[in-house]
């Protein structure tokens, strides 16, 4: 007997959606096993709402959203944890991969929340601008607006911590992996 979201489309949803949704979390949190326990919490939810979530205009994107708030609420977790020698951070700020992740994750939390919704979606989750709006609700010129706004923060906050722009940050620093 097959359960009632094999019927409407879920595990098509599953085995296409998944690799991918995994590949993003890796790019976003450097760690394979525990970007697989992030893209599993993000289906689960998308299991649970499935009724909602397939009549969304973009599925993928709407799971995929949720892959990249689940990884960014997991890195703020992780921040706010004591770290036992702060001062040992990083050495290299040009070469340490992880090391320019945390940076970018800091960096983030000055943005705004739909700020931070758009560098997710365009460059970490590399959607197109006319994917992002659709995701979003929001149109194409507002999306370009958000992230001219939020490159020019990324871009200030960064400035201190290393000679790359943040833009190439978004689009090679993250993408790794």
């Amino acid at each position: 007997m097959q359960d009632s979201a094999d019927d409407n489309g879920f595990r098509g949803f599953y085995e296409h959606l998944q690799p991918r949704a995994i590949s993003v979390a890796r790019r976003l949190l450097g760690d394979t096993a525990l970007a697989e326990d992030i893209a599993a919490e993000a289906f689960a939810r998308a299991y649970a709402r499935w009724g909602k979530v397939r009549q969304h205009p973009n599925p993928d994107a709407w799971l995929l959203r949720v892959v990249g708030n689940l990884c960014i609420d997991y890195l703020r977790h992780e921040q706010r944890k004591p770290q036992a020698k702060p001062e040992q951070v990083r050495s290299d700020p040009s070469g340490d991969s992880a090391a320019l992740r945390i940076d970018l994750t800091d960096a983030m939390q000055h943005l705004s929340g739909r700020q931070q919704e758009v560098i997710v979606l365009r460059y970490l989750i590399d959607l197109p601008e006319e994917e992002v709006a659709s995701a979003l609700g929001m149109s194409s010129g507002s999306v370009k607006t958000h992230l001219h706004r939020a490159t020019t923060k990324l871009r200030k906050q960064m400035k201190n911590v290393t000679r790359q722009p943040a833009e190439e940050l978004l689009e090679n620093g993250m993408t790794d992996g």
